[in-house]
């Protein structure tokens, strides 16, 4: 019993952990999409924010992205077709966004600063 309550616990967090990578590569989109158009928008205050602590959230980023594609793999066929499909897709935005944020980032601290 304690083994499918860890097992629960364990799922769980990689679903938050799923759900706050996307919102937070959403954010960014819009952030970057918004910048010209609507200064000062809801997305840039966040980003400012994030800004401040970057160090910690890539971190986060970079370890919750390979634990999310690391469980994707090992769990493929335990999820449903439609909560497969999901999570794929998720897990894809996921690493798409941390390979893009790493070179933007990267651009910008060795080139354009």
């Amino acid at each position: 019993m304690k083994e499918a309550s860890e097992s629960r616990n364990e799922q769980r967090l990689l679903d938050v952990s799923l759900v706050v990578l996307v919102l937070y590569n959403l954010v960014y989109l819009v952030d970057i999409v918004l910048t010209e158009s609507v200064p000062n928008n809801m997305a840039d205050k966040i980003m400012a924010l994030i800004d401040q602590r970057r160090g910690w959230v890539t971190l986060f980023e970079a370890v919750a992205s390979g634990a999310l594609f690391l469980d994707l793999i090992v769990r493929f066929d335990q999820y449903h077709e439609k909560a497969r499909s999901y999570r794929v897709a998720g897990v894809a935005i996921v690493g798409a966004g941390l390979i893009f944020k790493g070179f933007t980032f990267y651009l910008n601290s060795s080139y354009l600063e």
